[in-house]
């Protein structure tokens, strides 16, 4: 025999009968007539009394494990604790509600879910990120690039560093596997490209070297720049890299222009190395022989020499993707940081 379904009491109903109980008059008569049975009908008076409430719960079930209050004290502990692991929130919580329902860990993470926070890697940033100085460099690199720069041709400088093992960090696996990827001992020496982009024609020269980038390397290839730029005229822009110091007085003739302290948002430089990172991860993930000693025998080089040799082929291979059309999206998202400078805001990309 099936189970008979309860009806639902309309609100229309409970009004009507709390409305017989409140004229003083028999609100049972009105149940029977409506055919709700007595005890709803003594629930629903007995619900009124308590709470007031005149309309019936929405959707059945039982209510949630942690109210609005306990939701809200989550929420707080996280933007005071952006880092704060779910066993210590729950901790905290239970010290400081030891009369609400003790709840798992699970339930703590799907609580903030719910309230749109979610786990996202960790960022350092700097102390005096947005202090007061830093902001005032903004604002003179700002007014100068919309009053000046942005009509000239620029030319922005920067140096990243390269690894045989620049690789992706994530892969996949059948459930309960980890994913491991053989490699050597030893990580073998960096690769550096220093490049040169334009606003005109992206990226134009550029040079790879295996040592770290020191002051003599980099005026070696400045000198190599302004041979290549010739008469033109051009602003050439860098960060404030130990190996950048002292480059004006070197190279008098040509207007160059240091960007502001921690404004890596104003290089659209910084955005076109991720993209070539990518692809050297990519390139890199195909090649089953970087730590391959057979492999540099054949070619009769040491292994570090081989490995060497390897990347600097990759990147060679790679230094295409930085290519005109997304030099040109970077100079214009660099761009849109210019009014945010202006207007002193905090700025933590």
């Amino acid at each position: 025999m099936s189970r008979r379904r309860y009806r639902r009491v309309s609100d229309e109903d409970r009004d009507r009968i709390i409305t017989r109980y409140g004229a003083g008059e028999d609100f049972l008569d009105t149940a029977a007539e409506l055919r709700i049975p007595r005890t709803t009908a003594y629930e629903i008076i007995r619900k009124f009394v308590e709470t007031g409430e005149r309309r019936g719960r929405r959707g059945g079930g039982r209510p949630p494990v942690l109210d609005d209050e306990a939701k809200d004290f989550l929420v707080m502990l996280f933007e005071a604790t952006p880092t704060i692991t779910i066993r210590e929130l729950n901790h905290t919580l239970r010290q400081t509600f030891p009369g609400k329902p003790h709840v798992c860990n699970m339930t703590v993470s799907r609580a903030l879910d719910g309230e749109l926070i979610t786990l996202k890697q960790v960022h350092n940033v700097p102390t005096d990120q947005n202090s007061e100085d830093v902001k005032a460099a903004r604002v003179a690199f700002a007014q100068y690039m919309c009053e000046d720069g942005i009509h000239q041709h620029r030319v922005y400088v920067d140096e990243t560093g390269y690894n045989l093992y620049t690789c992706r960090a994530y892969g996949r696996a059948p459930r309960g596997q980890g994913v491991n990827r053989i490699v050597a001992g030893q990580r073998g020496s960096n690769v550096t490209l220093i490049a040169a982009i334009s606003n005109l024609v992206g990226l134009f020269y550029y040079e790879i070297h295996v040592t770290s980038v020191t002051k003599e390397v980099f005026k070696n290839f400045m000198t190599s720049l302004d041979s290549v730029l010739g008469p033109e005229a051009v602003v050439i822009l860098m960060d404030n890299a130990p190996c950048h110091a002292g480059i004006e007085q070197e190279f008098e003739d040509r207007v160059i222009k240091k960007l502001p302290p921690h404004s890596p948002f104003l290089n659209p430089i910084e955005n076109c190395f991720s993209v070539l990172k990518a692809t050297v991860k990519r390139q890199l993930n195909n090649i089953a022989d970087r730590c391959d000693a057979r492999a540099a025998r054949q070619h009769g080089v040491t292994l570090t020499m081989y490995r060497e040799r390897l990347l600097q082929q990759v990147l060679r291979t790679a230094v295409p993707s930085i290519d005109a059309t997304l030099c040109s999206a970077n100079f214009q998202h660099s761009q849109t940081y210019l009014r945010r400078c202006i207007a002193r805001e905090d700025i933590w990309d």
